[in-house]
């Protein structure tokens, strides 16, 4: 049967060979040698997947012990017999149960039947995941951004596709009961289809955490110490960005928006210590309104916005609010809380370094500076040591001249 196989199919192969695709003509010529050298295939598939069977059943047979009378299964437990199908648990109990799974086995058990997916699809269960996982980069306008997102994915969904010309293969794969050509032959057609597996509903939590999960979603965030690994500049500082998550490094990629003439860039590897949600919803290129100017006292902690030029937008510099000349830094004979100026300092530059202080106006503090030393905005009281903490962290091994 084999030569008579490879007879059949040389003619076959010898067209796919000679002709030309880019004639329509030699097209049909082209499928057909195709179809033909895949039926070629399944039936040599097929025949030696018999072959094989029957080999497997002559060896079991001549190895196959004598007949025993069949032992009858042993009886069901009473428990066994009694236990409940997981739907027909008490709603409170069976939402419990969901609580404890992990996202994946929360998706994966969405999949069992239609009752299961609709309750492990709920936005309850799937918040506690974004909080948990999340909360801590997401803010109030990463949520815009998805909505947008969302909004514009319905959009285009409406748009009218062009439709897709079916060939003889594509004909023959839906018809033919093999698996191999629906398998193998249509490719593009499977990855397309695994692209579309079920998801949940778009304007659904659990869509939200799996477009964050895996990458499908750049959210708006800040990145302390911007451009770590090869700018010294901005230590003790937190910019804004777009990022995205790349689950098998653990990482994010930051995308920060130009500054002046410069286009914009991308650090990869930003570790999750490093990203947090902004405070603020003031935009990177506004002034912030400080509302804390009146509060402030020596050793309070403090982020201000910085910018190099107009041209830029702000970051948030990381201080501590110092006393003024004429104090002697008593605590209890201080006055500079009296004041109208308040000293603001940089202690990670040295003493007598241009950007180790200065001085803002507590009752008229407006956008200060020039292009030489950069522009100096809003201020914001930091309120919890967390956040103190949290910058802390970042402080260098060496000052900074």
């Amino acid at each position: 049967m084999l030569p008579l196989l490879l007879i059949s199919t040389l003619p076959a192969f010898t067209l796919l060979l000679v002709a030309p695709a880019s004639y329509k003509p030699w097209k049909l010529v082209r499928e057909l040698g195709l179809v033909a050298l895949l039926l070629a295939r399944e039936l040599l598939r097929h025949s030696a997947s018999a072959a094989a069977g029957a080999g497997r059943k002559e060896q079991q047979g001549a190895r196959m012990p004598p007949s025993k009378a069949k032992t009858p299964a042993p009886a069901l437990a009473e428990d066994d017999a009694d236990a409940l199908p997981v739907l027909d648990l008490p709603e409170l109990a069976l939402e419990r149960v969901l609580e404890e799974l992990s996202p994946a086995s929360l998706a994966a058990m969405a999949c069992v039947c239609a009752g299961l997916r609709d309750r492990c699809s709920m936005d309850g269960l799937w918040a506690r995941h974004v909080r948990r996982k999340w909360g801590r980069v997401l803010g109030a306008a990463a949520r815009r951004e998805w909505e947008a997102e969302l909004a514009t994915r319905a959009a285009a969904a409406t748009l009218p596709r062009p439709a897709r010309r079916r060939g003889w293969a594509d004909s023959l794969a839906c018809a033919w009961p093999l698996s191999w050509i629906g398998r193998r032959w249509l490719k593009e057609d499977a990855a397309a289809a695994a692209r579309s597996a079920p998801a949940p509903p778009a304007d659904t939590v659990a869509a939200w955490y799996r477009a964050l999960e895996c990458g499908d979603f750049w959210f708006p965030a800040q990145v302390y110490n911007r451009e770590q690994d090869g700018h010294v500049g901005f230590l003790l500082s937190c910019y804004d960005a777009h990022l995205r998550y790349d689950r098998r490094t653990d990482t994010f990629t930051a995308r920060y928006p130009p500054h002046g003439r410069k286009p914009a860039k991308e650090e990869e590897g930003v570790q999750w210590c490093r990203v947090r949600a902004a405070p603020l919803s003031t935009p990177a290129q506004d002034l912030h309104a400080s509302g804390c100017l009146e509060d402030l006292r020596p050793g309070d902690h403090f982020e201000i916005q910085w910018r190099k030029n107009k041209d830029f937008p702000y970051g948030w510099w990381y201080g501590v609010v110092g006393h003024l000349e004429p104090c002697n830094a008593n605590e209890h004979l201080c006055r500079c809380h009296e004041d109208d100026t308040i000293m603001l300092e940089f202690k990670h530059y040295a003493a007598g370094s241009r950007w180790r202080q200065t001085t803002v106006s507590r009752k008229d503090h407006r956008e200060k500076g020039d292009e030489t030393d950069g522009f100096y905005g809003g201020i914001r009281k930091l309120q919890t040591k967390d956040e103190i903490s949290t910058w802390r962290r970042f402080w260098p091994v060496d000052v900074l001249s």
